[in-house]
C-alpha cells in the first residue's frame, strides 16, 4: 500500500484516437499526485516554486493496461528514497474500484533554486516533514 492517493478524473480530452488515455497524459496524472503529496506533507505553497522548488530529472513508467473514459482512477505514491538533493518516488496508476494497476514506475525529483538556477540540498524542514508523513502513513 502506498502512502498517498490522489483521485483522477479522466477527461474526454485525455483520450487518443484509440479511445484510451494517451500515454503522455499519465505523466500529467503523476504530476497532479506529486503536487497533492507535497501539499499533504506540508512542503508546498502556491508561491513556493517561485524561489525554491523541485524539478523532474527522471521518469520511468510501465504501461500495463489502458485507461478509458469512465474508469475510476487514482494515483498512489510513496517515497522510495530521500537523498541529499533528490527524492525518488514509486507510483502506480490504479483503479479505485477493483485495484487493477494501469501503470507503475518511478519518478526522481531534485530540489532546485530557481533564482540561482541550480540544484540545492533538500531543505531540512522538508526532510523532517517528509519523514514524519511517511512514518505516519505506513500500512499497519
Amino acid at each position: 500500500m502506498l502512502t498517498y492517493y490522489h483521485p483522477i478524473t479522466v477527461r474526454y480530452r485525455d483520450l487518443d484516437p484509440q479511445g484510451h488515455v494517451n500515454n503522455t497524459v499519465y505523466l500529467t496524472y503523476l504530476e497532479s499526485a506529486r503536487l497533492g503529496y507535497y501539499e499533504a506533507v506540508g512542503i508546498w505553497r502556491k508561491d513556493s516554486g517561485l524561489s525554491t522548488g523541485m524539478v523532474v530529472v527522471h521518469n520511468d513508467i510501465d504501461y500495463l493496461e489502458p485507461v478509458f473514459l469512465g474508469d475510476d482512477v487514482q494515483v498512489g505514491i510513496e517515497l522510495a528514497k530521500l537523498g541529499t538533493k533528490s527524492l525518488t518516488f514509486e507510483f502506480q496508476i490504479e483503479s479505485k474500484g477493483d485495484g487493477r494497476v494501469f501503470a507503475k514506475g518511478q519518478s526522481v525529483m531534485v530540489a532546485f533554486d530557481n533564482q540561482a538556477e541550480k540544484s540545492i540540498p533538500i531543505p531540512e524542514d522538508w526532510r523532517e516533514k517528509i519523514n514524519h508523513y511517511e512514518k505516519g502513513n505506513q500500512p499497519t
